[in-house]
């Protein structure tokens, strides 16, 4: 399944984004307001990297700086992974999960900005996915007339294993 096909993707079409030069203040004021994990920072309408929770925590707070002086391109995160559209949504988890980071940039072919995904948003579809094949699948058994304890148990270890190999992945 490619990124694309996802709902949560299809849910995204407002993405917060700062030019590079915009004071570090109102980047995480705006963060704030919107309750968003991250910003895209951009220059001349590309990305030039990404601004998250995470920086906030390890390169600003505590730090005693004057930040009325700041910009944010002193303290974002440059080396941005990006996604297609076209993408699998299984190579982008995983891209995430191997490089430590939450959310991605959805970009077209020309590089431009057309959305942004975050760790939760594939949690979301994720779990809506095991849901409904669980329920296809006891829907199927039930209609064949092969609805025993042992399926329905079996049913429900299927879920609990899949439910525990999601918290593996974003642990």
């Amino acid at each position: 399944m490619k990124i694309n096909d996802i709902p949560e993707f299809k849910d995204k079409s407002e993405i917060l984004t700062f030019p590079h030069d915009t004071n570090i203040n109102d980047v995480i004021a705006g963060m704030s307001e919107k309750n968003y994990g991250a910003a895209v920072i951009t220059d001349d309408n590309k990305i030039a990297g990404i601004f998250t929770e995470r920086d906030v925590l390890r390169k600003v707070a505590g730090k005693g700086f004057n930040f009325k002086k700041k910009k944010v391109s002193e303290f974002m995160t440059t080396n941005v992974q990006t996604a297609t559209a076209e993408d699998r949504v299984y190579d982008c988890l995983k891209r995430m999960s191997d490089g430590r980071f939450r959310h991605l940039p959805v970009v077209d072919e020309e590089g431009n900005l057309k959305g942004m995904l975050s760790q939760g948003d594939f949690v979301a579809f994720t779990m809506g996915d095991i849901i409904a094949r669980l329920g296809t699948t006891t829907k199927a058994e039930i209609s064949a007339g092969r609805s025993t304890p042992v399926a329905i148990a079996a049913s429900i270890v299927l879920y609990a294993v899949g439910l525990i190999a999601l918290v593996n992945i974003f642990t």
